[in-house]
């Protein structure tokens, strides 16, 4: 494991162990340190998510997904930048970056999960629970749901309408 890697290790165990102003200054000289690499930028606006700090988290998931983010990460960047904007009110940002991570993404469902949060918030109930119901006919695969995927499919088509 490279240096940077165990340092990104050393600062998530901080967030494990519930120190997450240690975790932010921890990340803090991760990035001072390792300026030009998108996963610091990330896991360093992640500590800020992660102590409920949403709105100094933005610039920073900014900053990696502008930087590049790639692998893993950028699916969780999608996730993390879509609903710490609903978080700090800016719900139409975040279903149109929430969209985008979807086009990027289409079988990751935390991504729909969080668009649901994103346009209920924006006042879209109809449009939530239709995505809703779309990720339960897609991922819940058991006989009983199965059996009334038919019934599930007509209203989510009715209530689109």
């Amino acid at each position: 494991m490279d240096t940077l890697e165990i340092r990104i290790a050393a600062g998530l165990e901080l967030e494990r162990a519930g120190d997450e102003q240690g975790a932010i200054e921890h990340f803090r000289q991760v990035v001072a340190d390792y300026p030009n690499d998108s996963r610091a930028w990330f896991e360093y606006a992640g500590a800020f998510d992660f102590a409920g700090q949403e709105a100094e988290a933005i610039p920073h998931y900014r900053r990696a997904l502008a930087m590049g983010l790639d692998g893993d990460y950028l699916p969780r960047l999608y996730v993390q930048l879509g609903s710490s904007l609903r978080n700090v009110g800016a719900f139409d940002e975040a279903v149109a970056l929430l969209d985008e991570g979807i086009a990027r993404f289409p079988d990751m469902p935390a991504l729909r999960v969080f668009r649901a949060y994103a346009l209920e918030s924006a006042g879209r109930s109809k449009a939530a629970i239709t995505e809703l119901l779309e990720l339960a006919i897609r991922y819940v695969q058991t006989p009983d749901m199965q059996g009334y995927a038919r019934a599930i499919r007509y209203y989510t088509d009715e209530r689109a309408q």
